[in-house]
């Protein structure tokens, strides 16, 4: 068929030059789109901002063209078999979801405090030129978060879990732990260089410097959820779940001030919120551990 693994036996170099240059081509291309079209419906000097339906829209327009686009590409173009490249497998059954689930939440509270040391981090006195430039980037991601989250009803609400939640999980799954850890994957056989590799790209794309540490351990378990299942859904499931969480508390307004909720813990109550931490972390471990038994399964299966 056209095109289809074509650069299957080039080295890793070369495929992860071909996948920037989809991500640069396919983000030119969605934003050209999502533009056009809200240029075409509002005139050339109307603010986005002030239409939170069309920020929804175009981003939903730009993850596709900028996440999901190349990875399917990159795996038609490096693969004769483009869905075991992306790891496409049937969806799981509930056992496992649920499983994933819990562990997701049992995950958030140790999230949350790295959260926390993240936000105290000072740069050098000579660097504060580029401190300065990386708060202005949190505080802008933060702006366009509430304005795209802007609006009240259970149909912004499904919009929104649609846009951030559905849209996200699937289409940054599928970049990076679908095929950036591919391309990783064939410079070395150590997976966790490769997870770990992953999830400090898949954090540093987000430009939010003041949460690189929790997106990058977020990043790494949805790594190594994918090296245990081998299935980009379960991954893609986790990643819904944190997505939706982070919506529905922010959509609430007896949650979004709730700081068990949001992770903005005060002095107080960090002490007990540490240990509740540590406990669910325990958890957490146990859960783990029975998503590498599945994997276990998984590869007896295979062979």
């Amino acid at each position: 068929m056209f095109l289809k693994g074509i650069y299957a036996g080039k080295p890793a170099i070369f495929q992860l030059i071909v996948l920037l240059l989809l991500i640069l081509a396919g983000a030119v291309f969605s934003s050209l789109i999502a533009m056009g079209l809200f240029y075409m419906i509002y005139g050339l000097h109307a603010d986005i901002t002030l239409y939170p339906d069309m920020m929804r829209l175009l981003q939903l327009i730009s993850a596709l063209g900028t996440f999901l686009f190349p990875a399917l590409a990159l795996a038609w173009l490096c693969s004769s078999h483009p869905k075991e490249y992306l790891s496409i497998g049937k969806m799981p059954k509930g056992r496992i979801l649920l499983l994933t689930l819990l562990s997701i939440f049992l995950l958030i509270p140790s999230i949350s405090l790295t959260g926390i040391l993240n936000k105290q981090m000072e740069l050098p006195s000579f660097m504060e030129p580029i401190e300065n430039w990386m708060r202005a980037q949190e505080e802008t991601a933060e702006q366009l978060t509430l304005k795209l989250l802007a609006g009240e009803g259970i149909i912004t609400l499904f919009f929104n879990l649609i846009v951030i939640a559905v849209t996200a999980g699937v289409t940054e799954e599928f970049l990076f732990r679908g095929a950036l850890q591919r391309v990783i994957g064939k410079w070395t056989r150590n997976h966790h260089i490769i997870i770990w590799s992953a999830a400090i790209l898949f954090s540093t794309f987000h430009m939010q410097f003041f949460g690189f540490l929790p997106r990058m351990l977020l990043g790494a378990y949805f790594g190594y959820l994918l090296y245990w299942t081998r299935n980009i859904w379960i991954p893609v499931f986790a990643h819904f779940v944190n997505n939706a969480f982070a919506v529905i508390s922010m959509s609430d307004a007896s949650l979004k001030d709730n700081e068990f909720i949001t992770g903005d813990i005060s002095t107080q109550n960090l002490l007990p919120y540490t240990i509740v931490a540590i406990v669910a972390l325990f958890f957490f471990v146990r859960c783990c551990q029975k998503l590498k038994i599945i994997r276990s399964s998984i590869i007896k299966k295979q062979f």
